[in-house]
């Protein structure tokens, strides 16, 4: 879904009502153990069922792929990575959207490859926008059906039209680094709910 002119985001259509269908199991179990053994159950089950609501939000809710003037920044469930054109030599699909730097591949959690039913329902239209020979087949990886290639086709495009318009040195890629941020608050924060929640059923 473009967000500016020259930003454009890729979040799954799925992940918001992905996120708020596992919060709201996990608000029912710890309801259903309130129901069958009081505040003191519900209690021992809160913990765990905010674990699994953090869960549903960093596996559906959270993960992201933007694209910007700067480079593809890649959100997945417990880092977030920036990938700089100038570092960017090769972009792979096949099991999901991987953006292959000389020293890391960034695989984009939020763009899997497609499954059966996309590439047996793919079309001669759908091969052509990956700008391949509908008579010569593509990479499944590659169909703008999935997710995949919806976001491949978007970078591969901008990519070009830097590399065209002359505006991205060419040759720097050995030397310009990828960074990686480690989602540290949610990973303790998912840690320690786990923990209390095992604590808790330890001490009834």
């Amino acid at each position: 879904m473009p967000t500016s002119d020259n930003d454009w985001t890729y979040r799954p259509r799925s992940s918001v009502p992905a996120f708020v269908a596992t919060a709201v199991v996990a608000a029912g179990l710890a309801f259903a153990q309130a129901v069958d053994g009081g505040a003191a159950a519900l209690l021992r089950a809160l913990p765990f069922a905010l674990a699994g609501a953090l869960v549903g939000w960093l596996a559906f809710a959270k993960p992201c792929v933007s694209v910007t003037d700067d480079g593809i920044d890649v959100v997945n469930p417990f880092a977030s990575y920036h990938v700089p054109w100038v570092a960017l030599i090769l972009v792979r699909t096949r099991y999901a959207c991987t953006f292959v730097t000389p020293h890391r591949e960034v695989r984009a959690f939020a763009a899997p490859g497609p499954g059966r039913y996309t590439a047996a329902t793919a079309t001669a239209v759908d091969l052509r926008a990956t700008g391949r020979d509908p008579k010569a087949g593509a990479d499944l990886g590659e169909l703008p059906t999935g997710a995949s290639g919806q976001v491949a086709i978007v970078v591969q495009r901008r990519w070009k039209a830097l590399v065209e318009s002359g505006t991205m040195p060419l040759g720097e890629a050995d030397e310009t680094p990828v960074t990686r941020v480690l989602d540290v608050p949610a990973i303790a924060a998912l840690v320690v709910l786990l923990a209390l929640g095992v604590a808790l059923q330890l001490l009834h």
